[in-house]
């Protein structure tokens, strides 16, 4: 039947050479070619796909891990993967995974099993400095007040400087790199008017996210900007620090009359619970019925005011989410095992726009606090009230599951640590140039010994001659 080779007595002395051949199938399809069975024939076989083919292929991979391991196949899958231009695409359409927590001495609690990051989780643990000993010395002193994108912000008390003014540094644990971030300068720190030096939690410092639609801040992963907040008794101040400037400046000020009006005002700090949605970040002043909450414009630097839903106004177990489709979400924790979850559209209205959307059960046996929201999470702990076993949990805000991410030693401060694990995918996030503040300083203390040694031996010989025992000079 037909033609074939082996009908006329012929045999392939190389099967790499097999030729491939029309497989004809019904009439409605067209024939399609087959493959030989051996492999593809030498002259395609040693085609290359082009890198640019490679780098959409490795774009609609459906997860981190699976780039990281096409990435170590051979030289050239990997110099796709980590170009700088393909990094920054693929980081855009994938966000990097939730790999535990910071408390505030940098104690690094990683996610655990059965949480769907845990197989990440280790590398950051063994291959980041979370004692931060690459920091100024004493390392111990520092406290850790924000992370965001791989980055740590830190403060420690300034022996130079008067309070509410602290010596502030963002540094990078994974590849051990650091900015110390220039003082305040006088004019400006002259402005914060009687502050509250009673209440630390009255000044606080803490990263501005990259907006989405920024691309001059997305195409550069080591720009940052760090705001500096004080309550002072009659006003709000705040001020900005960009990495690309290297300076700080003044964000508009405002009257407590003026933002909360109606608000009684304690002498001490009224501001609690910040968290940031689409570009704004929130916090809430108090708990009683005149409570508001307090909104930062990030884009605008604008200070405003709004209403919560009722509900909140006694209640202090809030957090504020990114709904979808431009909304605002927000938490309340009801009672001991219940959450209420409510929307409105981010229009700047009043409380009568909340729209309570459910009620979710989190179980009964147990005690909730809210520790905070980041991207697309809720932060909660669990703990039984006879037992100190405290472990956090991790509400998705779109599939409303609650999945446990790891146990903590006590209640705490945290902030999650979201960021990609050691791979091609873990570009720097600070400069690896030293700032010009930072080569001054050096200088400044290199003078110093070096004036205090020619001070000591002036001392020195003059010691020598007042006692009579100065060199004679030899022939």
């Amino acid at each position: 039947m037909g033609g074939g080779a082996a009908d006329q007595g012929l045999t392939c002395a190389d099967p790499r050479s097999e030729p491939a051949v029309l497989e004809h199938r019904h009439q409605s399809h067209p024939p399609r070619v087959l493959l030989p069975r051996h492999g593809l024939p030498p002259e395609l076989s040693s085609l290359q796909i082009p890198d640019e083919i490679l780098a959409e292929i490795f774009l609609r991979l459906p997860t981190t891990t699976d780039l990281i391991r096409a990435s170590g196949a051979c030289v050239s899958f990997r110099r796709v993967a980590a170009g700088r231009s393909f990094v920054r695409r693929f980081r855009k359409l994938h966000h990097p995974p939730l790999l535990g927590f910071l408390d505030e001495r940098g104690v690094f609690l990683p996610a655990l099993s059965p949480y769907p990051s845990a197989p990440a989780a280790p590398a950051p643990a063994l291959a980041a400095d979370f004692s931060f000993s690459f920091l100024p010395a004493p390392a111990r002193d520092w406290v850790v007040r924000d992370s965001r994108d791989g980055r740590v912000l830190l403060d420690r008390t300034c022996p130079l400087r008067k309070m509410p003014f602290r010596e502030m540094v963002v540094c990078d644990p994974l590849h051990r790199r650091f900015l110390l971030l220039p003082p305040i300068p006088d004019d400006l720190a002259a402005t914060v008017e009687d502050p509250i030096l009673t209440d630390t939690s009255s000044s606080e410092a803490f990263f501005i996210p990259r907006c989405e639609d920024d691309e001059a801040a997305t195409a550069e992963e080591t720009s940052f900007r760090v705001i500096w907040m004080s309550q002072c008794h009659t006003k709000l101040f705040a001020l900005v620090f960009s990495s690309n400037t290297g300076q700080w400046r003044a964000v508009p000020s405002r009257s407590w009359d003026d933002l909360l009006e109606g608000l009684a005002w304690t002498g001490s700090s009224i501001l609690y619970c910040r968290e940031y949605v689409y570009g704004c970040f929130y916090w809430r002043t108090g708990w009683d019925v005149n409570m508001k909450m307090l909104v930062l414009d990030t884009r605008l630097m604008e200070f405003s005011s709004m209403n919560p839903p009722h509900e909140v106004k006694y209640n202090f177990a809030v957090a504020m989410v990114e709904a979808g489709k431009g909304r605002l979400g927000m938490f309340v924790l009801a009672d001991a095992s219940d959450l209420s979850y409510s929307t409105r559209q981010n229009d700047g209205g009043g409380s009568s726009q909340w729209q309570m959307e459910k009620t979710i059960s989190l179980g009964s046996g147990y005690l909730f606090r809210i520790i905070g929201s980041a991207e697309r999470y809720l932060f909660l702990y669990r703990w039984q009230s006879s037992i100190s076993d405290f472990r956090v949990f991790a509400l998705d805000i779109k599939t409303f599951q609650l999945q446990q991410v790891c146990h903590a030693p006590k209640l705490c401060k945290l902030d999650a640590y979201i960021n990609f694990p050691p791979s091609v995918l873990s570009l720097p996030t600070i400069s690896s140039a030293v700032s010009f503040y930072v080569l001054v300083v050096r200088l400044i203390k290199l003078r110093t010994i070096i004036l205090m040694y020619f001070v000591c031996v002036e001392n020195e010989a003059e010691e020598m001659l007042e006692q009579g025992c100065a060199p004679s000079s030899s022939a």
